[in-house]
């Protein structure tokens, strides 16, 4: 499956452990594609680190592991459909946090590489209780207001990296109900980095 496949049934149960997994698998590939030096790693799933930096478990999206089980590199993903504005500062501070709990952990002494790895529509819907939207997010314009990168790589020298991954959705502004949103026509993908 190829990331606009995922994409256009990504409204439909977002919390699912389904679309998690479909997600993961979407991303590892187009990762791999791009970045063919990841594909060295033995890459599992849904992984728990058992110490992070704060003493406590971290449940981790995806895991690169070396052939002797030494974590090499972490994958954090996540795809936002809606109300992206109104929680990019909580995602700011998120990243930061979970940066230096998986950077500084006794479990993570080799790592190469930290990736947060983000899929969201450049304009989301917004919606009420009862499913009519009400509005739209710019997430492009709101991502440019909450850049963290910079503190990333002050704080880890381009061991931790932020790649956003936009598209648009087509007809996004003709739609009036979340219903309508449950099968859509995904463009303009930003390709996954090289790097």
């Amino acid at each position: 499956m190829i990331l606009e496949e995922f994409l256009i049934t990504s409204f439909q149960d977002t919390k699912g452990k389904e679309r998690v997994k479909r997600l993961h698998a979407v991303l590892l590939d187009e990762l791999l594609n791009t970045n063919p030096r990841f594909a060295e790693y033995n890459w599992m799933f849904e992984q728990r680190l058992e110490n992070d930096a704060f003493g406590g478990t971290f449940d981790l999206d995806m895991v690169g592991y070396d052939n002797e089980g030494n974590i090499k590199v972490v994958i954090l993903d996540k795809a936002y459909q809606s109300s992206v504005n109104k929680n990019i500062k909580n995602y700011a501070n998120t990243t930061i946090g979970e940066s230096a709990r998986l950077y500084y952990s006794p479990e993570c002494t080799q790592i190469e590489s930290i990736l947060f790895i983000t899929v969201m529509p450049r304009v989301a819907p917004m919606f009420t209780k009862a499913g009519k939207v009400k509005g739209f997010d710019d997430v492009v314009k709101s991502k440019n207001r909450t850049k963290i990168d910079d503190v990333l790589e002050a704080q880890y020298q381009g061991v931790v990296k932020t790649i956003d991954l936009y598209y648009d959705i087509e007809d996004v502004k003709n739609k009036s109900t979340q219903s309508e949103y449950m099968v859509i026509t995904p463009n303009n993908i930003t390709p996954m980095p090289v790097f």
